[in-house]
């Protein structure tokens, strides 16, 4: 328990004008506020009933002091401590409308001041840190890291769909919450997280900038001062290295790309492990540019059908199918057979008998859905149990700002958005395959793409130089000059993101859809 004389003391009383909170003890304490534990009184009918809660306090100990239950701002630091109010008001009221449109985002419940300060009131995470859980383990397989790590990438896709920079992506900010479904990872503290409006600045004038060492790539350490979703794209793949080999990385301006191979030499696929160098690049413009390009590279597909995840081997996919052939064509000779034995005597047009030829066929779709829908292998050789995550007991987890660490996780995980499901069930056979990119030039008309080319549009990396004025893409007013130019990404025609410079290379602007 974290006890000092800026913290409240344990038995305080906070009222927010709908429930009383008494306050158990201090989960965590950091620059800028302090995460206590309590219980909340509820009424359910008739009956007064209490509840866990996880309450953060503005506390920005460099500009303000406590005396008694208050919290005084610091004369001379009164523009930093009303400043930081604000963005920390912010965060709360950002974080009340995120938790409710997505699981794996920390929920906020209400925003109340008291005791010269601002509060507000999250669920209480019954689990662990995820670097908690990799302590108390050691690294994980390819095939559980991906588990658990593939809802936190939804939570961030989910984030820069409404143009927000989390900021701080790291195994400590990842906690594995238990309840009656199982574990559900879920991603905390916004402290340093920054929305940014379509004109790319902020919707508030946030002061804080920070990094965590390890987890930051280079740019953050500036300063970030544009929507950049590449930045968090780095986060998430050195949360991922950190899972696969249980090792802290070293920071951005020490680690090299050869680290990352070496250290996971066998202990992914060779193209995960390409896929988190490509997500690691010291410059954002070659780094992997969105969530859904990461999810590509690591071959995490989803189907539509239950909105689950399924890491699929190629090789042991083949394997299945060919075994698969086999049982069909075994069918067909049967029933080949048995349409001889058993047939009529005389001559008969098979057309006269479409019932029989109909069950033939019946019995050949039956054994090719049964194939097709058989999990595959995990890429590590060994089947994984759908959604299995056996979870030892925890060590205590020490300053962290929601945690529990005493409950053993339990064995099955979360079957919403983390946990794996069946294969897409259209053959091979019935689905056209994509047109495979191409590299070259395109004549757009009013200027030439050089890069990856697919279906006639740009696809992937390249470079748009604009020959006439014209604007820079369908999805931005943006108008482009003769001799400008575009570096942008491409996903078959759509715009991921992009950076328009003048023809003497000045930047002009960046655009994300």
């Amino acid at each position: 328990m974290l006890t000092n004389d800026s913290t409240l003391c344990p038995g305080s009383i906070l009222d927010s004008g709908n429930t009383r909170y008494r306050i158990v003890s201090v989960l965590g304490q950091g620059g800028f506020g302090i995460t206590y534990l309590v219980m909340g009184e509820l009424k359910v009918g008739n009956v007064t009933t209490e509840a866990k809660f996880a309450i953060k306090e503005h506390y920005p100990e460099l500009y303000c002091s406590r005396k008694g239950d208050t919290v005084v701002p610091k004369a001379d630091n009164l523009k930093e401590y009303t400043r930081s109010k604000s963005d920390f008001m912010a965060e709360a009221k950002k974080l009340h409308s995120l938790g409710t449109q997505n699981e794996n985002i920390v929920k906020v419940n209400e925003v109340f001041e008291s005791n010269g300060t601002v509060y507000y009131v999250m669920q209480y995470i019954n689990g662990r840190s995820l670097s908690s859980y990799v302590e108390s383990k050691g690294r994980l397989e390819y095939g559980e890291a991906i588990s658990l790590l593939e809802p936190i990438f939804d939570a961030v896709d989910f984030l820069h769909k409404s143009r927000i920079n989390h900021l701080d992506i790291k195994p400590d900010n990842i906690m594995l919450h238990e309840g009656i479904d199982g574990v559900t990872p879920v991603l905390i503290d916004f402290g340093m997280s920054v929305h940014f409006r379509k004109n790319g600045e902020k919707t508030s004038p946030k002061g804080l900038q920070g990094v965590s060492e390890g987890y930051s790539p280079l740019e953050q350490y500036a300063g970030i001062k544009e929507f950049n979703p590449a930045t968090d794209i780095y986060s998430l793949a050195a949360t991922l290295l950190y899972t696969l080999t249980g090792e802290k990385p070293r920071s951005a301006a020490e680690i090299r790309l050869s680290d990352v191979r070496t250290a996971l030499s066998g202990k992914a696929p060779a193209n995960a492990v390409e896929s988190i160098c490509k997500a690691m690049n010291k410059s954002y413009e070659d780094r992997t540019s969105s969530v859904a390009l990461l999810k590509s590279d690591l071959d995490i597909s989803r189907t539509d059908d239950d909105n689950r995840t399924k890491v699929i081997n190629v090789g042991d996919e083949g394997k299945k199918r060919y075994i698969g052939y086999i049982f069909i064509c075994l069918a067909v000779i049967l029933a080949v057979v048995a349409a001889f034995v058993f047939w009529p005597s005389g001559e008969k047009d098979v057309s006269e008998h479409p019932s029989e030829t109909e069950a033939m066929n019946d019995s050949i779709a039956t054994i090719e859905e049964k194939n097709d829908i058989e999990s595959p292998q995990s890429p590590s050789g060994k089947e994984e149990e759908a959604a299995s995550v056996p979870l030892p007991e925890a060590k205590p987890e020490q300053n962290h700002s929601v945690a529990e660490t005493s409950t053993p996780l339990p064995a099955k995980v979360n079957a919403g958005n983390n946990s794996h499901s069946s294969l897409d069930r259209t053959s091979s056979a019935q689905a056209p395959a994509k047109p495979a990119p191409t590299s070259g030039k395109l004549q757009l008309g009013y200027g030439t793409w050089t890069g990856g080319i697919r279906n006639g549009k740009p696809d992937g990396k390249g470079k748009l130089v604009f020959s006439s004025s014209h604007r820079v893409d369908r999805s931005t007013s943006q108008e482009a000059n003769p001799g400008d130019y575009f570096i942008a990404t491409y996903d078959n025609g759509d715009l991921i993101s992009g950076k328009l410079y003048d023809s003497a290379g000045n930047l002009i602007k960046t655009i994300i859809p």
